[in-house]
């Protein structure tokens, strides 16, 4: 049944719609970096190999990373982790633009990416965990994992638009050189909100102090997650490869549009559904429709064709993601939580580093057309592995807090009542 009271409900609160279009702003490079450097790469020097392996050195840095920078902000607090990681990024895009435009060694190039990487935001699992903290124990939480969701397509619908006018239109540096600065102004404008942000975990003798990580429940989900990641990757390298193979090029943004737009839909209305299965249920069960959907693509020619496919094929990957959220969210303690979710995050970015060199070596040997069946066959890896993903034992009790709703004018969570262990859907 649809309830779309929910969203009215979270959208009241005016200190959590602050920190969540900070997010947004924060994670708008997610969806332009990758694309950014492979057109910067492509048009420059005319490989899609290199593009692959510049984008996979990037994503496999963030992937390495990405938990260091997660247990850091449990422990320090938001706003510093968020102002360091892009005081790195910025600086490393510079250099990597220098690298390429200028024809330095590859090794430059690699170096750049890495840092680039190194420098990725945790603006995602920031905004989730702040979330976490205003509505732990209440059933609100739910919707307002999908309406980060539902940003996320949101931030992949504007943003390789965007990039791919900027690197097309005006100037191949130019695209991924904005997303660094809009990173900038997000990662700003979010670590300004310290009120909102989850207080400092004070643990002088590590994580002693708090709960130990579920990895029965984080391992699997990060394989899958990385399985996931790999589709993303490839597709993302692939659209751009495919458009170039077609004659329009400059509407490859607009292609992935489609796949987003289709994704935002569906995060739309799951975040409206009271839903009976469990995270991990849907999860696998959304692991397989988008397998599915990603069959018929080779078999495509025609940009309209692929487009619309992928608009249906968009349509299974904000449940997953919401799904994901939720696993982790159900067996992780609060004070690890964006150490948790930055495991997740590492899987994600893990496969769509080798997607990306994996169908970028194949687009150059094969074609776009063989690219999508390598996408497809990462779709099955996916399938496979989301079996494996299960919630937190029936057995294992949490700590419930009452349901609450959201006052526009409430104060933040005390550090009190935001130590307390969240609670979420048992599988």
């Amino acid at each position: 049944m649809l309830n779309l009271r929910p969203y009215q409900q979270v959208l009241s609160d005016r200190r959590s719609v602050a920190f969540s279009l900070a997010g947004f702003v924060a994670r708008l490079p997610m969806s332009m970096t990758g694309i950014g450097i492979v057109l910067l790469v492509s048009l420059t020097t005319g490989s899609f190999g290199l593009a692959g392996l510049l984008t996979a050195a990037a994503t496999l840095a963030g992937a390495v990373v990405a938990p260091l920078w997660g247990r850091a902000t449990d422990r320090v607090g938001q706003a510093r982790v968020l102002l360091l990681t892009v005081l790195i990024n910025v600086p490393s895009v510079a250099l990597l633009v220098m690298a390429i435009e200028l024809a330095w060694p590859l090794a430059v190039s690699l170096a750049a990416a890495i840092g680039v990487g190194i420098g990725f935001s945790l603006a995602g699992s920031a905004v989730r965990a702040r979330w976490t903290l205003r509505l732990n124990g209440s059933p609100l939480l739910h919707t307002a994992f999908a309406l980060e969701a539902m940003l996320d397509e949101v931030v992949f619908i504007i943003g390789p638009v965007l990039v791919t006018f900027l690197a097309t239109a005006l100037h191949p540096a130019l695209g991924v050189s904005i997303s660094a600065v809009i990173g900038l102004i997000g990662a700003v404008a979010l670590a300004a909100q310290r009120s909102s942000q989850p207080p400092i975990r004070w643990t002088p003798h590590g994580h002693k102090g708090s709960r130990r990580l579920p990895w029965r429940v984080l391992v699997p989900v990060a394989i899958a997650s990385g399985a996931l990641g790999m589709v993303f990757g490839g597709m993302e390298l692939n659209i751009v490869a495919f458009a170039k193979e077609a004659g329009v090029l400059p509407y490859a943004g607009l292609i992935l549009v489609a796949w987003s737009f289709g994704s935002l839909v569906a995060g739309a209305v799951t975040g409206a559904i009271i839903w009976r299965a469990s995270p991990a249920r849907r999860f696998r069960v959304g692991a397989i429709m988008l397998t599915l959907s990603l069959l018929p693509l080779p078999f495509v020619s025609h940009p309209l064709g692929v487009a619309l496919l992928l608009i249906l094929s968009g349509m299974a990957i904000a449940p997953i993601l919401i799904a994901s959220v939720g696993v982790i969210q159900s067996a992780v303690d609060q004070s690890r939580l964006t150490e948790a979710l930055a495991w997740n995050s590492t899987g994600m970015v893990a496969g769509v580093a080798a997607g990306a060199a994996a169908v970028g070596y194949v687009i150059d040997n094969s074609g776009a057309q063989a690219g999508f069946v390598a996408v497809a066959i990462a779709g099955f890896l996916l399938t496979l592995s989301a079996q494996f993903v299960r919630g937190p034992d029936r057995g294992a009790e949490t700590d419930q807090m009452p349901a609450t709703t959201l006052n526009p004018d409430s104060t933040d969570t005390s550090p009190a009542e935001s130590s307390r262990p969240p609670v979420g859907t048992r599988n």
